[in-house]
């Protein structure tokens, strides 16, 4: 992994380094000693619950310790990855905690991919463990896991949440003696994908540094102490809800309830019973937690901050948020999962700005060029330029990639469109990037073409997005067809169905054309196309 910290553009050079520590931006602390501080400072004060179960920070601390330990006795230690397929739980906290601990790399996987997603993430990464559980009905996580282990023919550790099962380790059984280890700031931390889960995805790396950077003015622009109870609504898989969950609890030592976000009757309870005074959802979860409380009467109270982001967050939607729950603040904001929360509304902005996403982080700069790389005056709409200290270390094996998003001098070129307000408050107006916003999972319009186009029927294909006004986005396959043949939504689901691919990923339309329309240069032209539909 130490060439993860090189000089080349876009790697961390010892300059960009230095200066990060020198203006005090990434310090020597690690989440691990957050952690400490906290089982410290209340050692019985409650730092995760999760379905009425509960541990303190004390408690935590020991867990985090004991499977530490364990993964340290397998052989996993500094610049390992290991993969996780659990979700949202006590144990999903310790285990990131624990690979935090040993220098390791928690690499997501979200407990909705299927196969073909979580075959193509851990190709990309060879995690020396995987960490998954049974405790879910969803489907057989750990037999998905065994099959996707056999198929590549690598032989991780494999630990289990929940009953026994043969050539797995017990994750309650985990224990060994603490391991002898330096801990630093700068030990890459995350793994996670922007842009492809099938394929060949491109892996973004975080350290440490950048996140605790991150969380700690997040923490200090919504204002969060050690009093506050804070929801995981989101999957913590996701880097945004980690980061906006676990990892400014951590910061701020506040109490973090797990919930699920597709339940949103539970959410609704955990919000009255928790006396929860935050959460962050996708503008869908917070929809759809504004229509159940016109329904059902549920105390929110005592909600003082609620973050909307992942996806786009509609006028209608912050309408109702104030209209319903005028004694809370909504919060939005821009970043992208490599560049961290670069521009967010704090506690305390103007209530006219609402309808933005934000200002600038502290220590991050943001520029809005044109396609000549011209710097745009504000109100002008260009694509967004980032350059900070939560800018990730680049992409795992792929320094293409990696030079062609940042450049000589840190500067990350996002692929959104957006311009700033004459007060420097970022307003985004579209993706340059083909990506479509399903409720804050991203679908990746060319990598589902690539897998239409192998159908005998389709001659070509493009997928755009179409307007939903409770997921934001969804994806709509716009098909001319082989002549003589046929073709329909029930053929693309039997089709997606035997790719074994995550269920929100496939088209929820079909359109067939004629032929699809080209620009000038003969590209497809899918502005064209998503007029049509």
């Amino acid at each position: 992994m130490s060439s993860i910290l090189g000089e080349s553009p876009g790697e961390y050079a010892s300059s960009w380094i230095s200066l990060n520590r020198s203006q005090g931006h990434w310090t020597s602390e690690t989440f691990g000693d957050y952690l400490r501080i906290h089982a410290s400072k209340r050692p019985t004060q409650l730092a995760v619950v999760d379905n009425g179960e509960a541990i303190s920070w004390a408690d935590l601390l020991n867990e985090v310790e004991r499977v530490s330990a364990g993964l340290a006795g397998l052989g996993i230690g500094q610049g390992d990855a290991v993969a996780v397929q659990l979700v949202n739980s006590i144990e999903l906290a310790v285990s990131i905690l624990a690979i935090w601990e040993i220098g390791s790399i928690y690499q997501p996987l979200n407990p909705v991919y299927r196969k073909a997603e979580c075959t193509a993430l851990i190709a990309a990464v060879e995690p020396k463990a995987v960490i998954a559980s049974n405790k879910t009905e969803e489907f057989d996580h750990p037999g998905l896991l065994d099959e996707v282990i056999a198929d590549l023919s690598i032989s991780p550790h494999k630990v289990l949440v929940g009953s026994k099962k043969t050539n797995w380790v017990s994750f309650q059984d985990l224990n060994g003696p603490t391991p002898k280890f330096s801990r630093d700031s700068l030990d890459p931390a995350i793994f996670g994908t922007t842009s492809g889960t099938t394929g060949t995805p491109k892996i973004y790396i975080h350290i440490q540094a950048t996140q605790i950077f991150e969380a700690k003015i997040l923490s200090e622009g919504l204002e969060l102490g050690s009093e506050d109870v804070m929801l995981a609504a989101a999957p913590i898989t996701h880097r945004g809800a980690l980061m906006v969950g676990l990892m400014t609890s951590l910061i701020s030592g506040s109490r973090l309830v797990m919930g699920d976000g597709r339940n949103v009757t539970a959410l609704a309870e955990i919000i009255e019973q928790q006396n929860v005074t935050s959460f962050m959802g996708i503008p869908t979860i917070v929809s759809d937690l504004l229509h159940h409380h016109q329904n059902v009467d549920f105390d929110a109270t005592s909600l003082r901050v609620v973050i909307a982001s992942g996806a786009p967050v509609t006028d209608d939607l912050l309408n109702r948020f104030q209209a319903q729950w005028p004694n809370a603040v909504v919060a939005t904001g821009y970043g992208l999962s490599e560049t961290g929360w670069c521009t967010y509304l704090r506690i305390g902005d103007p209530v006219e700005k609402i309808y933005t996403s934000g200002r600038l982080a502290p220590a991050t700069e943001i520029e809005v060029r044109d396609p000549q790389g011209t710097v745009l005056q504000p109100l002008n709409i260009g694509e967004v330029h980032i350059k900070g200290p939560m800018t990730c270390a680049g992409y795992l094996n792929n320094e293409a990639a990696t030079r062609q998003a940042l450049d000589g001098n840190g500067w990350f070129a996002s692929g959104d469109l957006a311009y700033l307000d004459d007060d420097g408050y970022i307003v985004p107006v579209g993706r340059s990037k083909h990506t479509i916003i399903r409720g804050g999972l991203n679908i990746y319009a060319e990598e589902i073409e690539m897998m239409l186009q192998e159908h005998p029927a389709i001659k070509e294909v493009a997928v755009v997005a179409y307007p939903d006004s409770r997921m934001g986005e969804r994806a709509c396959a716009c098909v001319s067809l082989q002549p003589g043949e046929t073709f329909d939504l029930g053929d693309l689901r039997t089709f997606f169905g035997a790719l074994d691919t995550a269920r929100y990923t496939w088209p929820e339309r079909v359109e067939i054309l004629d032929a699809l329309p080209r620009n000038p240069i003969g590209k497809i032209d899918r502005l064209s196309i998503a007029k049509l539909i």
